[in-house]
């Protein structure tokens, strides 16, 4: 990496992800994050931002097309970040999100949808077509500049665990799995159907939000996910003509290899409190790229030089090659210190430059 001189013919940030997600070279490590929050973009970028979205009772996030992506252009071009952001996520059915008690960035809650009689009583999903979830993705997908748009969806498993609740769930998996492939094949479903949507409007980017891990290890065993999991999502993800990005905090290292499986583009965010990101890169780089994996906890608490040895860590370490998108190990919350963020921006301007 140049830690000095920038190319004379720069990409744009669609381009960029584009090239890091085939693994090929960029003209610089692209910087993408799932959620940016309105308070600490607002304090960084010196003006109000707000980018976050209320939910119609429809359960389609309202996110004002136009408006959403303006906002998030403002953070982008003072943070050099290259993704904007549009939810079609389909609604979970939960009364209660709080963190997991052994501290992971899992949500967990009250499941809703616990019983064969609960599935059948309380689960609908809004129409993928709905016209105006339709008209606010294509207002956004207007207003996205050069920017990559990213379509975020949930395959399945994710939405089925909160809808379920963890408790639940450990029980259906002895109990009842076909309970649970029920749910999961119903989500799994509305994604596929919504998927094709959001590609027809011009999205450049999926990426799939499914937590499915713990700060010790996966919610379940590889050979249940291969079994009840894997086979229906792996359909679904082959489908899809636009890159696949997969999310999941927690330890994914026990279930890598049936999880890359899926066929997608690049995984997010090798938290790095709990797996090894250049172990990673060695082993599985040459398969797909790594999203990630400045850690939360020191862009909260860490000074600001913790966070530039970090980002140029990471970028020796993983970027050599390509195949390595820079990112938090999980969102960047209002909790963070404004300080360690400037940190981040100027540390991957000075040392993310490919020569």
């Amino acid at each position: 990496m140049n830690t000095t001189a920038k190319p004379k013919s720069r990409l744009t940030p669609r381009e960029r992800v584009l090239a890091a997600l085939r693994r090929t070279v960029p003209d610089r490590v692209p910087w993408m994050e799932g959620i940016v929050g309105n308070g600490i973009a607002s304090v960084v970028c010196g003006e109000p931002i707000r980018v976050d979205w209320s939910v119609a009772p429809d359960g389609f996030p309202r996110q004002r097309g136009a408006e959403l992506a303006e906002e998030q252009k403002k953070v982008n071009r003072v943070f050099g970040k290259d993704n904007i952001n549009f939810s079609a996520f389909a609604p979970v059915f939960a009364s209660k999100m709080e963190k997991a008690s052994d501290g992971s960035p899992v949500m967990v809650g009250d499941g809703l949808i616990r019983s064969r009689d609960d599935f059948e009583c309380l689960f609908k999903l809004p129409p993928p077509d709905d016209a105006g979830f339709i008209a606010n993705a294509r207002e956004f997908v207007a207003h996205k500049e050069d920017y990559c748009a990213v379509a975020c969806v949930r395959l399945g498993i994710g939405a089925t665990l909160l809808s379920m609740g963890i408790e639940a769930f450990a029980y259906g998996m002895s109990d009842d799995p076909q309970l649970i492939g029920c749910i999961h094949d119903a989500y799994a479903d509305w994604t596929a159907r919504v998927v094709p949507i959001m590609e027809d409007i011009g999205f450049d980017v999926i990426w799939g939000f499914d937590d499915v891990a713990f700060n010790n290890g996966p919610i379940f065993a590889p050979e249940f996910y291969r079994k009840h999991i894997l086979p229906k999502e792996r359909h679904v993800v082959r489908s899809f003509t636009r890159p696949f990005i997969s999310h999941s905090d927690g330890n994914m290292g026990p279930l890598l290899d049936a999880w890359l499986e899926l066929g997608q583009a690049a995984i997010h965010p090798i938290q790095p409190d709990v797996m090894d990101i250049g172990q990673i890169k060695r082993l599985y780089g040459g398969r797909v790229c790594l999203v990630g994996n400045i850690f939360m906890t020191d862009l909260v608490s860490g000074s600001p030089d913790d966070i530039d040895r970090q980002v140029r860590e990471r970028i020796e370490a993983v970027g050599k090659g390509g195949g390595y998108i820079l990112s938090s190990s999980n969102s960047l919350t209002d909790d963070m210190h404004p300080a360690n963020i400037r940190s981040m921006i100027h540390a991957l301007d000075r040392y993310g430059w490919y020569a």
